[in-house]
């Protein structure tokens, strides 16, 4: 996209976002209406997900990268640019049972990048956090990257 989002400027990026990966011929995979294959060699649509992420990830302003905050700013941040996505959304499944595994996949996804977008200090507590058995909420995986970073200043 040309324009890059520094916070401020969802609707004209989002819409220059949309242009750019409509032109692609890819923006089933922001819609939804691009499921991941539940069968077979899922290789491809991985590959184009993958592609479409980077081109999103490369349109933000760098003082926007987590590096630079605070872990409670930065949980914040991404929280309130999720709530502001959402309002953005048009596919919602109107089947329970969709809406159901729909929900559990964004939360999913958010936790994966909640995590990636971590300092690099925090590369153990991460991999604990993807480890668990029970794949943890948001805001579980938040609040055991809080407590290491309490443990950790406390430390000091």
């Amino acid at each position: 996209s040309s324009i890059k989002f520094n916070g401020t400027n969802f609707l004209p990026w989002s819409k220059a976002c949309m242009l750019s990966v409509r032109a692609t011929k890819l923006v089933g995979y922001l819609t939804g209406s691009t499921p991941r294959p539940t069968v077979g060699n899922d290789e491809k649509w991985l590959c184009e997900d993958a592609l479409v992420m980077s081109w999103l990830l490369n349109s933000i302003e760098p003082t926007l990268c987590p590096q630079e905050l605070s872990l409670a700013t930065y949980y914040t941040t991404l929280t309130h640019l999720w709530q502001q996505l959402d309002t953005y959304r048009t596919h919602k499944p109107s089947i329970l049972e969709e809406l159901v595994t729909y929900q559990k996949d964004t939360e999913k996804e958010r936790v994966y990048e909640f995590l990636a977008g971590l300092n690099p200090e925090f590369d153990q507590i991460r991999v604990q956090v993807l480890g668990k058995v029970q794949f943890p909420t948001l805001r579980e995986a938040y609040n055991m990257v809080q407590h290491e970073e309490t443990r950790r200043s406390s430390m000091l």
